[in-house]
């Protein structure tokens, strides 16, 4: 039944104890329509709509605010938001929005902190690769995984790390390098191989770590504190990997009679510029630019730093690709945090941020909703688990199946049976033998993914701001749709409406200070006709709404809100 919309204030009588327990932001400011407002809504609305070069009264948008309700209450009524287009945008824009609350917001100053920290430690480790593509079968993956432990378990017997390297590895530059990669700092390897080798103590052997380049045995060599950073010239003479004796003979001769005339006092970046056989920098007098560790091969960054004082200069050097004589030009230390912070910043891996970003948050969501597996279930699932069950060639019993939950969270379970049937889909399963190994990590990712969902699906309740950016997306698009239909397409398609108008207002269209009586030609006037049009469109239509729908105003919470405004 439609009522004459009056706008009536009334102070309801709340007593002391549901004063206490409603939050200033969930109490009721008002209803349009039979649609209550609450207090915090308004609140938040009003905070943004502030201009620093206009201070609004509390009243005028009190005002402002309701004809913007009284829009939304008609658009409703008219049925807009129960449209597939409404529907599918307000969708849209909450997927967007709750991926900004789905994740530790903490994550980057986190990471960027945790960078620092090894950022000003330097780590010389060992590797072995067993190749498997990111994107390899779950057999081929599974093989692979095999093939890693076993390598692990022949080290962890014994046998010599570098001679495993050059036999097993399957990075080509073992065979070079005994697996050795030199020391590294933050940033210079891909992340979990990273993660994995500050986690480790000189000596220790890693677990296989799986990259998109397959797994990884790693061993740590040595952990020393950052060294910063050095410049330095060089004179160089190449010599390729594999050359006769006889070439580094000659190279090494050279060198030494360069480096008799550096005794003698001739200039290092004269000899570089006429001998070096590097002649990128040969031009600059054998300058490189600021190095550290890992930055430069590491034979020629190790001779250099080994230098004690600037302006010394080391004997003739046999490294990787000849002789080299290095000078130090100048040092500086590791960089504090705010130096280093931008540098950082600018080598951190978004995606992998947010993926850390989201597990982050949901190992606090598990602590905040209890999260428990039971045990006696687990260990149930651990012992009846083997290789046939993981690659989905066989199934549990299903008559032993534990009837408890796998897990609880929350007011959420997940069945043994339910956990068992999503085990069985291989499609689904981590490539892991080890049954306990297998159990854990699919406890981990089917949990996670239910723990996101749960969260998602409270959001509106758990979080104010949230609830109100969706309340004004609704809303908005909702204004936009019926203000497009009752006013901006009126002016733009209705011809008669708008010379109807130019004709009863005509006169008011002249030129201020016109000396003629007559009323200007429309079309010399239609931009601001059509204005006019369309504010009177809009002042018509709020009067129609005020007369059809009801507002009530609960002054009490009207006055709070005001002294709230007042001491922000």
């Amino acid at each position: 039944m439609r009522q004459k919309t009056i706008l009536i204030h009334t102070l309801f009588i709340l007593s002391l104890s549901a004063g206490l327990s409603q939050g200033a932001d969930e109490k009721i400011l008002m209803t349009v329509a039979g649609m209550d407002v609450e207090a915090g809504e308004f609140v938040r609305m009003f905070n943004k709509s502030l201009d620093p070069a206009y201070r609004i009264e509390t009243g005028e948008y009190l005002q402002q605010f309701i004809a913007f309700k009284l829009k939304v209450a008609d658009a409703m009524e008219h049925g807009y938001d129960t449209t597939i287009a409404f529907r599918e945008e307000l969708s849209g824009y909450r997927q967007q929005l709750a991926q900004t609350w789905l994740i530790d917001p903490d994550i980057k100053e986190k990471t960027l902190k945790k960078a620092y920290h090894r950022y000003m430690e330097e780590i010389n480790a060992s590797h072995i690769l067993v190749s498997c593509r990111a994107d390899a079968s779950p057999d081929d993956t599974l093989r692979a995984y095999d093939k890693a432990v076993d390598i692990r378990k022949s080290l962890l017997e014994g046998e010599p790390f570098a001679e495993v390297a050059k036999s097993r590895s399957d990075d080509r530059s073992a065979a070079v390098n005994s697996g050795n990669l030199g020391y590294f700092t933050v940033f210079q390897m891909i992340t979990p191989f990273e993660d994995a080798a500050y986690s480790l103590q000189p000596g220790n052997i890693s677990e296989p770590v799986r990259t998109q380049f397959g797994y990884h045995i790693i061993k740590v060599i040595d952990r020393r504190p950052s060294r910063g950073k050095i410049r330095v010239a060089h004179i160089m003479k190449s010599v390729a990997p594999g050359s006769e004796e006889q070439a580094y003979l000659k190279a090494e001769d050279e060198m030494n009679q360069l480096y008799e005339r550096l005794g003698k006092g001739e200039s290092f970046a004269k000899l570089a510029s006429e001998y070096s056989d590097h002649k990128e920098t040969a031009v600059n007098g054998g300058e490189i630019n600021w190095f550290g560790v890992g930055e430069i091969v590491n034979d020629f960054s190790e001779a250099a730093f080994a230098i004690k004082d600037t302006g010394d200069y080391t004997r003739p050097l046999r490294l990787a690709y000849g002789f080299h004589i290095i000078k130090l030009l100048d040092r500086k230390a590791p960089g504090t945090w705010e130096e280093v912070k931008p540098l950082l910043e600018s080598r951190l891996n978004q995606s992998e941020l947010v993926a850390m970003g989201k597990k982050s948050f949901i190992d606090r969501l598990r602590v905040e909703y209890d999260f428990t597996v039971d045990r006696s279930v687990r260990n149930w699932f651990v012992k009846n688990t083997d290789t046939l069950i993981i690659k989905g060639k066989a199934k549990y019993p299903a008559l032993n199946i534990p009837k408890g939950n796998i897990y609880t969270f929350a007011d959420r379970s997940l069945s043994a049976a339910a956990f068992a049937s999503q085990l069985e889909n291989p499609g689904s399963n981590p490539a892991i033998l080890n049954p306990e190994r297998f159990i854990d990590l699919s406890i981990e990712a089917i949990s996670s993914e239910e723990i996101m969902k749960y969260e998602d699906s409270v959001l509106e309740r758990k979080h104010p701001d949230f609830k109100y950016l969706m309340k004004e997306f609704h809303d908005g698009i909702l204004l936009f749709e019926i203000s497009s239909d009752k006013v901006w397409n009126k002016v733009q398609n209705d011809t008669t409406g708008l010379m109807h108008h130019y004709e009863l207002n005509k006169y008011k269209f002249r030129a201020e200070g016109s000396s003629t009586s007559s009323p200007p030609p429309f079309s010399e006037v239609q931009a601001e006709v059509m204005l006019s049009y369309q504010d009177w469109l809009e002042e018509e239509w709020i009067k129609e709404l005020r007369n059809k729908y009801l507002v009530i105003i609960d002054d009490k919470v009207y006055e709070e809100v005001k002294r709230r405004l007042a001491n922000e």
